[in-house]
């Protein structure tokens, strides 16, 4: 059974499809604000692309830590002085 979602990226490629043949400017500004609300449901669906996470040194940090914190708990020494 086909969801939701499956139902919006049929009709995105359909409406791309139909722009790119388009003649009629009418048309295809109708067609236009069509597939920009079609795209607005996909996101909200979580069927949309996702942006890609921008690295940074936290962030290399905080899955240094979730590595760590995930690991096998390994005995401990304690540090004589």
């Amino acid at each position: 059974m086909a969801t939701r979602l499956d139902h919006l990226d049929a009709m995105r490629s359909d409406l791309q499809a139909r722009m790119s043949v388009c003649e009629s400017d009418q048309n295809f500004a109708v067609m236009g604000r069509l597939l920009t609300d079609v795209l607005k449901q996909i996101d909200e669906l979580g069927g949309g692309e996702k942006p890609a996470t921008k690295k940074t040194g936290l962030s290399d940090f905080e899955k240094r830590l979730a590595d760590r914190e995930s690991g096998p708990k390994a005995a401990r020494r304690s540090k004589s002085s």
